[in-house]
């Protein structure tokens, strides 16, 4: 049995919501979405967010679909980045051309069956593992330009680098020369009480990981949402944002 927990906003200076999400059931994509839990008497769950990059054509059009495909298939497909690779096939096919081409997204899903969390990341939305004792660890690899030169040897993790590198390295496009996009992939057992948290960078980028740490050891999970919700707001929330919090409640 699982409990998601899930809210979503457009940002204080956005028009639209770019940003979808996935809660196990349905896709979520509002303007304003309130906090919301939802039990999941199953022991299987798939939940994902989608972050729209703003700077292509219909990034909400891009983060829906992407959702909506993952909803479909959540029972009959393995889910592995072949899945990932299928959907981006049939994503170009509808998508890739007219008004719609090139629109893009990031993407970070969880399947969990039984115990066994499997994450799949492209961009730089997040996953996290958090368990009992309120300690955090990120699953997903973040797909920027500066990990890209770290990774090759061309910068260092432990020097500061201009904004600009913290752009993406790769996302899903509506493109289909676009299609040798990277697929990070992790997994980690679950115990009872432990949570996956997955969020759109208008989470990560307003509330530093100290912030989002220190709120779990305040507050019960779910009073979290709430919690960072209240935070972003507050702040300013210059960006579309997304939370999905799954709770693993028993393996019953």
């Amino acid at each position: 049995m699982f409990t998601v927990t899930t809210t979503q906003h457009r940002g204080k200076q956005q028009r639209e919501q770019q940003d979808a999400l996935f809660d196990g059931t349905r896709t979520v994509q509002s303007l304003n979405h309130p906090v919301s839990c939802n039990a999941h008497h199953t022991k299987g769950l798939l939940i994902a967010v989608a972050d729209g990059v703003s700077v292509s054509p219909h990034p909400d059009l891009a983060s829906r679909y992407w959702m909506d495909m993952l909803a479909q298939t959540q029972h009959s497909h393995s889910f592995d980045a072949r899945l990932l690779r299928q959907i981006h096939s049939q994503m170009c096919k509808k998508m890739a051309r007219g008004e719609t081409y090139g629109s893009s997204t990031t993407l970070v899903a969880a399947s969990i069956k039984n115990n066994l969390c499997t994450i799949l990341n492209v961009g730089d939305s997040r996953a996290y593992h958090i368990n009992t004792q309120g300690d955090w660890q990120q699953l997903s690899h973040d797909h920027t330009v500066l990990n890209e030169f770290i990774a090759s040897g061309q910068a260092q993790s432990d020097e500061d680098y201009a904004d600009i590198y913290s752009g993406l390295a790769h996302c899903l496009v509506a493109d289909e020369g676009a299609f040798d996009f990277a697929i990070a992939r992790a997994e980690k057992s679950l115990a009872v009480g432990e949570c996956i948290l997955l969020c759109s960078d208008g989470v990560h980028d307003v509330l530093s990981a100290e912030v989002l740490q220190q709120s779990f050891k305040e507050y019960p999970p779910r009073e979290c949402v709430t919690h960072w919700r209240k935070q972003i707001l507050r702040m300013g929330a210059p960006d579309n944002f997304s939370i999905v919090l799954a709770q693993l409640e028993s393996l019953a």
